[in-house]
């Protein structure tokens, strides 16, 4: 399994691809040595994880260096039959390129972000066999907004309080927000 990004998101993420075995790769240029090894996943170029990955993950920040990160060149690295996943943003896969290789059958795709959002009904990606489409309202939840209205009260509790935070954002975390 391969992970583009160690996120928060992508780190509760690898957390729970643990549970598929060994073998997870994550590719981040901000992850260390030390933090891929206290993950207990693998720190890869992004090619070579491309490459050895039958299921990859994108979890990146869009930022300008990552628009379209994943585009035609990349998607060829896939091995046949390989799935990607992206549930972060489509800025970091260019839709076009994607459309391309899943006609193929090559490789399957599962997405819950589109450049044009709701996805218009006669889009290509809704016709493909190998593509699973749905909403980007993962946390839409009763339960989880209860969890984010309960978070944002503590850490308000805290403040006031003069507690440390816990989800302080700097300009170090900042660069790593999704």
């Amino acid at each position: 399994m391969g992970e583009i990004g160690a996120s928060p998101t992508g780190r509760a993420k690898q957390g729970l691809s643990g549970a598929f075995g060994p073998g997870v790769s994550v590719h981040d240029p901000l992850l260390t040595e030390a933090e891929a090894a206290e993950l207990g996943v693998r720190k890869a170029a992004l090619a070579d994880l491309l490459a050895t990955s039958r299921i990859v993950a994108v979890h990146a920040p869009a930022l300008p260096e990552t628009h379209h990160l994943i585009g035609a060149r990349e998607l060829a690295l896939l091995p046949d039959g390989a799935g990607l996943v992206n549930t972060a943003r489509s800025w970091l896969v260019d839709e076009e390129a994607l459309v391309a290789a899943v006609r193929t059958g090559r490789i399957d795709a599962a997405l819950d972000v589109y450049d044009a959002e709701p996805l218009p009904a006669g889009h290509p990606l809704r016709g493909l066999p190998n593509v699973l489409l749905t909403p980007h309202q993962a946390a839409a939840t009763v339960e989880c907004r209860q969890a984010l209205g309960d978070s944002t009260v503590d850490e308000i509790v805290r403040y006031v309080t003069g507690r440390p935070l816990r989800h302080t954002v700097d300009r170090t975390a900042l660069a790593r927000v999704e």
